[in-house]
């Protein structure tokens, strides 16, 4: 702050006010906004170096999703959110997905889901395998080949990479609407086709939206709720595997979230929120899954209590 500011800094706090240095993340100019009449096309994201290549394919999805019922995490206890054991609260919301999963084939959408365990106890991975039989689509578990939540990471991300569909990268302990991955399919390829530019999807609101002043955002009314632009996600997004091969230097890092000494270099800042340098990313509102974590992580307005309630027991 130069000198002048800060005057007028001093001079305006008698009033109540201060002056703060205006956040980096900003928006970009709305183009082409007479093109756009209904809310729903409100926000042009066309980006040349995003130009839709013919066979990219946006009506497959691959549901990746990390699982770790090891005995140190069955040991912790009881969740303080749902109240029953971490093994209990793992395998609902593993049920959750499960449910989401088959109300998206339901709607004649073509889904398989693939479990990257970190090696899980043999008797969490029976139970895992009862939840999975449930299921509409194919379904495979792959035991990770270095043990670690970065490591786990990391091998998901480049198992996709060579693959040519919709990705939903997922962790056990997100508590899914029944409607979650069928909204999401439709979303990202609504936004894709309207815009030709791939996209980023994160299931709830970040934290940082509420706890960040001035988080400004553009607002599309979608069919069944709003969809708010961000540029803050976890690890948990849903994308395009070109996007993950594109910018595979954003994701090389993951390894490291977890490891004491360079876990830093894998956080969401260092890593994948570079993304939103290149594509839009969204979240829905109200949230279509939530991080079933701690109070901290769970987005405001939300009653995960009733979408936990009408899943039977696992």
């Amino acid at each position: 702050m130069n000198e002048v500011l800060r005057i007028l800094d001093r001079l305006l706090k008698h009033k109540g006010y201060a002056i703060k240095k205006h956040p980096e993340y900003n928006l970009l100019p709305l183009k082409n906004f007479e093109n756009f009449p209904v809310q729903k096309k409100i926000y042009n994201v066309f980006n040349t170096e995003n130009h839709r290549i013919i066979n990219n394919n946006i009506l497959s999805l691959n549901i990746c999703l990390r699982t770790c019922i090891t005995k140190k995490r069955i040991r912790e206890g009881k969740n303080k959110l749902t109240k029953v054991s971490y093994e209990k609260h793992f395998l609902k919301c593993i049920h959750s997905l499960v449910i989401a999963a088959n109300e998206a084939v339901k709607n004649n959408k073509n889904v398989s889901l693939t479990v990257f365990d970190d090696h899980s106890e043999a008797s969490s991975i029976c139970k895992i395998e009862l939840l999975l039989n449930k299921l509409k689509c194919n379904w495979r578990i792959i035991t990770t080949k270095i043990s670690g939540q970065g490591e786990s990471l990391y091998e998901q991300f480049d198992f996709c990479r060579d693959k040519n569909s919709l990705f939903y990268f997922c962790e056990d302990d997100y508590l899914h609407t029944r409607s979650a991955i069928n909204e999401m399919i439709d979303f990202y390829k609504n936004i894709y086709l309207e815009t030709d530019s791939h996209l980023l999807i994160h299931p709830q609101e970040h934290e940082l939206i509420y706890s960040q002043i001035n988080y400004p955002s553009y607002i599309l009314l979608g069919e069944h709720r709003r969809w708010r632009t961000i540029s803050h996600t976890t690890h948990t997004f849903f994308t395009h595997s070109s996007v993950v091969d594109k910018y595979w230097k954003y994701f090389i890092d993951t390894k490291y979230v977890g490891n004491k000494k360079k876990r830093h270099l894998g956080s969401e800042k260092k890593t994948t929120d570079n993304l939103f340098h290149h594509i839009p990313g969204f979240s829905p509102i109200p949230a279509v899954a939530v991080h079933l974590q701690t109070e901290n992580t769970l987005p405001p307005y939300f009653d995960w209590q009733e979408v936990w309630n009408k899943i039977g027991d696992s």
